[in-house]
């Protein structure tokens, strides 16, 4: 799994460590730059690796329920320092630049998920209007649609990959909690 982020989810992370910048969250590799979307460098977290890789924020804990043994696994960003994309999850949305539209789309975390309905994925357009949130959740979308936008120009312009990076991910602005 991919967890892609923008910059505000860059911002929400650094601050949650206690960095002073985004830069250290590169450094230290918790973030990457993947080339995989539309050849765009885009960072998202890097996952563990081996057969249980998983997000470096989840934690993992067992925990017994009537003689049985679980393992449960918690979001240590949950609530206040959450990647849009994990707060979105199970919707995901695809952006349309040229038009500004939204389109939403449900993807079961699993197939077969007993979370939810049925196993089956499911293409829904719906609009950003139509969704019961708070006005918090809006003010995300639009900025990362933003970031989409200036990530667009950015390409096409021409601006060298690393310039993209270093005005786009590398940020001064104060993550202290």
């Amino acid at each position: 799994m991919h967890v892609y982020l923008n910059p505000d989810d860059l911002k929400l992370i650094a601050k949650f460590l206690g960095y002073p910048d985004t830069r250290r969250l590169f450094e230290e590799s918790i973030i990457i730059i993947d080339y995989e979307r539309n050849a765009a460098p885009v960072p998202r977290l890097r996952f563990s690796s081996g057969a249980f890789g998983c997000c470096p924020f989840l934690e993992n804990r067992l925990e017994e329920h009537s003689g049985e043994y679980q393992l449960k696994g918690l979001c240590r960003l949950h609530p206040d320092f959450k990647p849009l994309v994990c707060w979105l999850a199970p919707l995901h949305r695809t952006v349309e630049l040229e038009t500004g539209t939204d389109s939403w789309g449900f993807k079961p975390p699993l197939p077969g998920c007993p979370g939810c309905d049925s196993g089956n994925d499911t293409e829904e357009k719906t609009p950003a209007a139509e969704i019961t949130a708070p006005e918090e959740f809006f003010a995300r979308l639009e900025s990362e649609k933003e970031f989409f936008r200036r990530l667009a120009v950015m390409l096409d312009s021409g601006i060298d990959e690393d310039q993209i990076i270093k005005s786009l991910y590398h940020l001064d602005s104060d993550c202290q909690k």
